[in-house]
């Protein structure tokens, strides 16, 4: 997998959970959970397993946090 396909796959799914949280299909609790699996680097440098890719992944991180509400 690519940094880009990761991306673009990962910022979809925070979105259907955020869509799940907003629609009340999903308790904050759940949906926190799911963002920090979506998130969590090691997971997420094991599927890459580029070093070159770290700054790309941070980013995509925040990205995805700022879809989730975590920052702004």
């Amino acid at each position: 997998m690519n940094i880009d396909t990761w991306k673009a796959e990962s910022e979809q799914r925070a979105k259907e959970y955020k869509s799940l949280l907003d629609d009340g299909d999903l308790k904050q609790d759940e949906f926190k959970e799911l963002i920090e699996d979506l998130i969590d680097e090691s997971k997420i440098n094991a599927d890459l397993e580029l070093e070159e890719n770290k700054i790309l992944v941070q980013k995509a991180v925040d990205g995805i946090k700022v879809i989730a509400g975590l920052i702004s």
